[in-house]
């Protein structure tokens, strides 16, 4: 960079650092909001802490946009479409229309550049046709502008085209600044119609088309989420310094294109299988070339090919995690609860980590309010029992008994109950308040130009201009509460061994002084995760009452939804978290999503599924996220890996919504903690996304390793 650049750069930076959209929601925010931090609400910290980094971290994002116009219908046609609502109106703006109007010319403007940004490649290309003697490079660069001169216009002629549409697409999103979550969708939907004509006609090869889909993945993974959203420049540079790179800073919490998010397979309503020449592409990429990011989604219904199966676990064993296996019967319902239509619903998509929304159709903004967008339903127990005030930051919240002043466990898990409506309240308030300023302040024309409703309704998609709206927020630590709730019942109102001031003694002291208690808590009360009908149902209840908190809360756009996916927020959020009734002590990770406490599956996987099967996942229309570890010996033959199908269908028959699983050993992460240098390449599934191992810090690392090893 030029040092007159450099000096812009500088300039700019000085007029914008304090006009962000979390300075502005910041200010916003009355001082009523203020006085509830630290009482289990989702604002992460005071603005009078001196770490305080602001709200609302990251944008919103985490959402689907139309891919499949921008590749099937073309700009040119949705440039005619906002130029005719203009016709309509043009002297005749009345009313609160002003705002239409302006947005149906912003619509022709994004038209106008997508269309551009194509045609200026094209020129590129011809003009570096004129500087190469090689015949056969010539003409692959005429061919290439020949392309790029008639996509974006109009719809894409070849699978090659369609995916270079997607590519452009996608930069066009990211340059408009909400790259979180930024999903592309049913991409071998989308393209494999072309690319199944082609093959029919003769004119491509599979060879080729693999090339193709290897190339579109290795691009899409040049789009880096940007790293201001965790770090400045300083703190870049001393990575590089000790040897790590941004990849390293990112992977603990986010993967390096923000959580971008391709869904492949599933079905149309009448159970007519979806697969197409691409679907198997698509996985041979991830299989073939052990990439961790964009992560896929894989759709499962009943009529899956088996074929499309066995690829699908080969390259989860090679690419940790990768796809991800979602279950069509669960997530159709759940979405058409919520309202989407058969149709819509059978076309959905998986954003970001896990979550279901409408492919092109929905403004479903899964990630809540950005980086404040999991929340910790853990910290409710401590708040419950120690009267209403958290303990760690001794704010007072919704005041209620202490643990040793209820009469009944019932009246505990009614306290609880108000507890969680109270937070949950505040949590939904916020999520409005920066809604509103985000609105107003931060729109998303290059999704709202083609995501369906909005060119109809004449509005952005921050305004509810989409054919669906709602918000989303996913609760850390469904296992946590089941086995801190099963404690309490067992020990102190069932079998009353334990006093309720004992237990509340042995939780104030963090088990200093207790350990023989907290041992047999450990070993002796029941624990989500082994087929315990009792301590099950609690996680139901827990995780359904979170679940019907949220899907009656509303907001200017719609209704609010829950879901359960966690990333790598349990970790963190066990640090802000004190002794809880499970054994756990302070500062411990929680557990992850719907997964049991980390090594307290003691029963095997069948066990483990089918308590995961009790919850209500239905109810879960945010998604939800289970994880579990296989040693790589148990399903490394042909008849390991049926076994393993079998096992993830009788889940989803039974009411699971998804799974993701690692084959890999514990020995193995041990030896890479170790010696980095010879474990590059291992990829492990975290969460909503994987990464390569040895790129996590050592707390993730750790954690990680604590799973079970679960064995066939």
């Amino acid at each position: 960079m030029t040092d007159e650049a450099r000096a812009i750069f500088k300039d700019a930076y000085e007029y914008w650092k304090d006009k962000t959209i979390s300075k502005t929601v910041e200010g916003a925010l009355t001082d009523d909001f203020w006085e509830q931090c630290g009482t289990g609400f989702i604002i992460p910290a005071s603005k009078y802490e001196p770490n305080f980094r602001g709200v609302a971290g990251m944008p919103q994002g985490h959402y689907i946009a139309n891919f499949n116009k921008a590749i099937n219908t073309g700009f040119g046609a949705v440039r005619a479409q906002a130029m005719a609502k203009l016709d309509e109106m043009r002297g005749k703006i009345f009313g609160d229309s002003a705002r239409t109007y302006l947005f149906y010319h912003a619509v022709v403007r994004v038209c106008d550049a997508a269309i551009l940004l194509s045609k200026n490649y094209a020129k590129a290309c011809r003009a570096r046709a004129e500087t190469v003697s090689d015949a056969a490079r010539k003409a692959e660069l005429l061919r290439m502008a020949d392309s790029l001169d008639w996509i974006m216009e109009h719809p894409a002629r070849t699978y090659w085209e369609g995916l270079q549409a997607g590519i452009f697409y996608q930069l066009m999103l990211s340059t408009d600044a909400q790259q979180h979550g930024e999903s592309i969708g049913r991409m071998d939907w989308y393209t494999g119609h072309l690319l199944q004509k082609e093959l029919n006609e003769g004119k491509i090869t599979m060879e080729q088309a693999q090339e193709y889909t290897d190339a579109f993945i290795l691009r899409l993974s040049d789009i880096i989420v940007l790293p201001g959203f965790f770090m400045n420049n300083n703190a870049i540079i001393n990575l590089k310094k000790n040897g790590k790179n941004l990849y390293a800073a990112i992977y603990n919490g986010l993967t390096p294109t923000a959580g971008i998010n391709l869904t492949l397979g599933g079905c149309m309503p009448d159970g007519t299988d979806c697969t197409t020449p691409a679907t198997y592409a698509f996985l041979q990429t991830y299989g073939r070339m052990h990439l961790p990011d964009p992560t896929v989604a894989l759709r499962i219904h009943a009529g899956t090919p088996d074929e499309l199966w066995t690829l699908a676990i080969e390259s989860n064993k090679l690419s940790g995690g990768i796809p991800q296996l979602q279950n069509d019967e669960i997530i159709v319902k759940s979405l058409m609860d919520i309202g989407l239509s058969e149709e819509d619903a059978y076309d959905y998509s998986i954003v970001g980590c896990v979550e279901p929304a409408g492919t092109g159709n929905e403004w479903p903004a899964c990630g809540c309010v950005g980086q404040e967008s999991i929340w910790n339903m853990v910290v409710m127990i401590p708040i419950t029992i120690n009267g209403g005030v958290n303990p760690l930051t001794g704010k007072m919240g919704l005041p209620c008994k202490k643990l040793y002043e209820y009469e009944s466990f019932e009246e505990f898990k009614e306290a609880f109950a108000q507890q969680v409506k109270f937070a949950l309240d505040w949590c939904m308030s916020y999520a409005n308040m920066f809604e509103l300023i985000y609105g107003e302040n931060f729109p998303c024309i290059v999704a709202s130009t083609l995501m369906d409703g909005c060119l109809e309704s004449g509005k952005d998609v921050n305004h509810g201009g989409a054919k669906y709206n709602r918000i989303g927020l996913c609760a850390c630590g469904t296992s946590n509460i089941a086995d801190s709730l099963m404690t309490i019942k067992t020990l102190c109102f069932d079998d009353k061994t334990v006093s309720l001031r004992e237990m509340y003694d042995a939780l104030a002291a963090n088990w200093e002084g207790y350990e023989d208690l907290r041992q047999t808590i450990i070993n002796e009360v029941p624990h989500y995760g082994n087929d315990n009908d009792e301590v099950d149902e609690l996680a139901t209840w827990a995780l359904g009452l979170f679940g019907d908190i949220m899907a009656q809360g509303t907001n200017a756009r719609g209704n609010f939804s829950g879901g359960t996916f966690t990333m790598t927020a349990h970790i963190r959020q066990g640090l802000a978290t004190t002794a809880t009734p499970d054994g756990r002590k302070t500062g411990e990770p929680l557990a992850d999503a719907i997964s049991p406490r980390q090594g307290f599956d003691k029963n095997g996987p069948t066990a483990y599924l089918r308590s995961a099967a009790k919850l209500p996942h239905r109810i879960l229309s945010n998604g939800d996220q289970l994880n579990i570890r296989f040693s790589p010996t148990s399903v490394a033959s042909e008849a390991g890996s049926k076994k393993l199908q079998q096992l993830i269908k009788t889940y989803f028959r039974l009411g699971g919504m998804q799974v993701q699983f690692n084959v890999v050993g514990t020995e193995a992460l041990h030896k890479a903690q170790k010696d980095p240098s010879a474990y590059q390449d291992l990829i492990v599934r975290i969460a909503g996304f994987s990464t390569y191992f040895v790129s996590l810090d050592k707390k993730t690392q750790d954690d990680f390793i604590t799973r079970t090893e679960q064995a066939i």
